[in-house]
């Protein structure tokens, strides 16, 4: 049987089971006494985003949040997310975003919508993303999605979309997504991994943090938001004088 203590050494100089043990003493995870494995719930919160469930939901809090930071130090792209590949698309405006979150609705494919605003991957405010299993079901869900987009007013064809793979994150720290590599024995390691984690259901919330997104719209000028409130500004003017 495969064990954490035997496999993956040449994890950025570390074991997987040194970093489990690194981010258990530093409290990036909670060791419970019947071996199991959990995030601190504040590590596995979506506070920005509202998930659309049409289909088999991604495993990022186990892959992204606990593999790939944690057990992995950042230095192996998990090989679960070998064939994660990703729709993103790209509103302007909150009210870009909410006309597109509510056209993924009817599109059959799990997606997240809300605002990207203190991610330091990405230099967008709002987005979306579709997540699909293989590049050849990216291709298809971008079509289906840029034809439902372009059909709206509202959106049109300037709605930028592109095909991603797997998580920004992982090219920040490994490189280029299209030469990532997947060491066999990770397979055998994460399935053993499995067992042993307790992951959060709050990280596919359904209900809208439109508040959140106003807020945001509100200060980065997106003057859209008005749409939401009556056309009532969420904060005053502040007073100038000539200089």
């Amino acid at each position: 049987m495969t064990t954490l203590s035997d496999e993956l050494r040449a994890l950025g100089g570390t074991t997987a089971a040194e970093n489990i043990r690194r981010a258990v003493e530093a409290g990036r995870l909670v060791e419970h006494a019947d071996g199991t494995l959990e995030l601190p719930p504040s590590s596995s919160k979506e506070t920005n985003w509202v998930f659309v469930a049409r289909g088999t939901p991604p495993r990022c809090l186990f892959l992204k949040n606990f593999l790939f930071r944690e057990v992995y130090g950042r230095a192996a792209v998990p090989y679960g997310c070998r064939e994660c590949y990703k729709v993103h698309v790209t509103p302007k405006t909150l009210r870009e975003l909410v006309a597109a979150w509510q056209v993924a609705k009817g599109i059959a494919c799990p997606s997240k919508w809300g605002v990207n605003f203190e991610n330091p991957y990405s230099r967008n405010y709002y987005a979306g993303v579709f997540y699909t299993t293989g590049v050849d079901m990216a291709r298809a869900v971008y079509a289906t999605a840029r034809a439902a987009f372009d059909g709206v007013p509202a959106l049109g064809p300037g709605l930028e979309l592109a095909i991603k793979r797997a998580c920004s994150e992982y090219e920040e720290a490994i490189g280029p997504s299209d030469r990532f590599e997947f060491a066999p024995e990770l397979e055998q390691i994460e399935a053993l991994l499995k067992t042993r984690f307790r992951g959060h259901g709050a990280a596919e919330r359904t209900s809208v943090p439109l508040a959140r997104w106003i807020d945001v719209a509100s200060r980065i000028g997106d003057d859209t938001y008005l749409d939401f409130t009556n056309g009532k500004r969420l904060r005053v003017p502040r007073v100038t004088y000539e200089p």
